[in-house]
């Protein structure tokens, strides 16, 4: 079905607005005295000319304005469907306890649109949707994927030497 610009129904509105008003219900009344000739003469109270007028530039401007809140609802819906599909995706079962070994396969390296995980004090968190801070080449990648404890304890985002390892926090 082709789409119409928004335009197109306010000229339609004002096309039957003209042939009613044109039609011979709205002409006036023939007197004793008419002559032959036949004069296509409108006789129209202004006030009901007005109002249709007034109608048709209402619906019309209604019919414009409502456009852009259509055509962003369908967007947002549109959104909404990818956002449950990317959640769906970068969904993890939960579990009690995680080997550093199985989060490393979480890292954002494999899978751009996979979960991310990084621990902390051993609770895990999925932080897909700060893919753009966690995820490959972003600035915070290095915690994906690992125990990120010691990196933000120490507020450093560089790899640690084996001996500083060896140092409590």
């Amino acid at each position: 079905m082709r789409r119409r610009h928004p335009t197109y129904h306010l000229f339609t509105v004002l096309l039957l607005c003209a042939r009613i008003i044109s039609s011979s219900a709205f002409t006036a009344p023939k007197s004793k005295h008419h002559n032959h000739r036949r004069k296509s003469a409108i006789y129209v109270e202004p006030s009901v000319i007005g109002g249709i007028v007034v109608t048709a530039g209402a619906t019309a401007a209604w019919w414009i304005g409502g456009a852009k809140d259509r055509e962003n609802k369908a967007n947002y819906a549109e959104y909404e469907a990818l956002q449950r599909e990317r959640e769906r995706l970068a969904f993890v079962q939960p579990k009690d306890e995680w080997l550093e070994e199985e989060l490393s396969a979480y890292n954002g390296e494999n899978d751009e649109s996979g979960p991310i995980l990084l621990a902390v004090k051993g609770d895990v968190f999925n932080v897909w949707k700060g893919r753009n801070f966690y995820g490959p080449d972003a600035e915070y990648h290095i915690m994906a994927g690992r125990d990120a404890t010691r990196f933000l304890a120490k507020n450093k985002l560089d790899e640690e030497t084996e001996e500083e390892k060896k140092i409590e926090l």
